[in-house]
């Protein structure tokens, strides 16, 4: 059940915002010229038009020649009617946007958009759901696929999905040129609603971090410390409204916390520059398939701060006293300046430790450094350093 004490879309569109690129420190201007020659991409582009009846058994489990898995770009998924009136369309023959196919490999396919209509494809050839609030066949709601005349699957099967297969490359590759994925996928979204940092990086790095990103994002201890409601099994498949109301979880900025935590440590203890966006996002690619032996260390380590601040905090860590509602700020410098000093006896002194914060919080000036909208390197470290001072109280 959603509370006041939820995050709320907007705060989570403001987060997204406040990590707006910026020019990294040492970064060669180029001439408007050169750089027209170093960054032009070269599309190969092919049209195809689908059959359904194709789609319907390219799409099975275990045979998928089109990835469509659940933690692929947003979590966001179509109502049933929105579903409904997709397969309505169909019946009517009216044309549908194509879907974009991204070629990475021989005959390898990721999807830069037309995910939801390929599994409502998928799942209603399948029987999974049934038609509910169509405008022009309202004769056809609660029917399933086996529930229409004959006349009626034949013809639908019959219909096709038209798809863009897209096979990309910039004449060079060095670290300043263009990725050609993320243009792709940052520029061609006919849904109208462009993704954010983080349901890019989902897309752009899957891989052994990526997963475990969405994994702690749904422990009992993150949700716990954040409002999200927990993990239920087969969720993946069949999410609860409720959790896909979250605002958190629906924009996939309960996995952006988690890297944080990482990302900004690294930074943190390396000293690295540049943009947050940019050190989140070169983090991820240069950790997207980390072996298991590491991301079982990162997990273990992860959940043993993460419970200690909940112990720490009565299971409201993070959290400030005048809005009760967790602070993004807060929660990078807590985890990281444990994370730098694990040996702390936080837990024989937690009066004291939480009596520091609290005066610190009271305090104009180490509020804005806790909790201020300073959203740089440089604010993350002065903050980490403040939080360091106060897990040290003593009484």
């Amino acid at each position: 059940m959603s509370t006041n004490n939820d995050i709320s879309a907007d705060e989570v569109s403001n987060w997204f915002e406040e990590e707006d690129e910026a020019p990294v420190a040492g970064t060669v201007a180029l001439d408007a010229a050169e750089k027209y020659a170093r960054s032009q991409l070269r599309v190969v582009r092919e049209t195809k038009d689908y059959q359904l009846d194709y789609l319907r058994h390219a799409l099975q489990p275990g045979r998928e020649l089109i990835d469509t898995s659940p933690t692929y770009q947003r979590r966001l998924r179509w109502t049933t009617k929105k579903r409904s009136l997709l397969i309505e369309s169909f019946l009517l023959n009216i044309p549908v946007p194509p879907i974009f196919l991204f070629e990475h490999d021989y005959n390898e396919y990721e999807v830069i958009d037309g995910r939801q209509r390929l599994e409502t494809i998928r799942d209603f050839l399948a029987n999974n759901f049934a038609l509910t609030g169509l405008e022009y066949w309202p004769e056809l709601d609660r029917k399933r696929f086996n529930d229409l005349p004959n006349v009626l699957q034949k013809g639908l099967l019959r219909r096709g999905l038209p798809a863009v297969v897209l096979l990309a490359e910039t004449r060079d590759s060095t670290e300043d040129d263009l990725d050609v994925r993320r243009v792709l996928f940052d520029r061609l979204n006919t849904g109208g609603i462009r993704l954010n940092p983080q349901e890019l990086r989902n897309a752009l790095y899957p891989g052994s971090l990526n997963a475990l990103l969405i994994k702690l994002a749904r422990s009992t201890p993150f949700t716990t410390a954040w409002n999200i409601p927990p993990y239920v099994p087969n969720e993946e498949n069949e999410p609860s409204e409720e959790l896909l109301k979250n605002a958190l979880f629906a924009s996939l900025a309960d996995a952006e916390l988690v890297l944080r935590f990482f990302a900004l440590r690294d930074a943190y203890v390396n000293h690295r520059q540049g943009s947050l966006r940019r050190i989140l996002d070169r983090y991820m690619d240069e950790n997207a398939r980390v072996p298991e032996a590491v991301t079982t260390a990162f997990e273990g380590e992860f959940l043993s701060l993460l419970g200690r601040l909940v112990a720490l905090f009565d299971g409201t860590p993070f959290r400030l006293p005048t809005t009760r509602r967790p602070s993004r700020p807060l929660y990078d410098a807590l985890m990281i300046a444990l994370s730098v000093a694990p040996n702390l006896d936080i837990e024989s002194n937690a009066g004291p430790i939480r009596n520091a914060l609290m005066d610190a919080l009271r305090d104009p000036r180490r509020y804005d450094v806790l909790v201020g909208r300073g959203n740089t390197i440089e604010s993350v470290r002065e903050r980490v350093d403040l939080a360091a001072e106060i897990l040290q109280a003593r009484a």
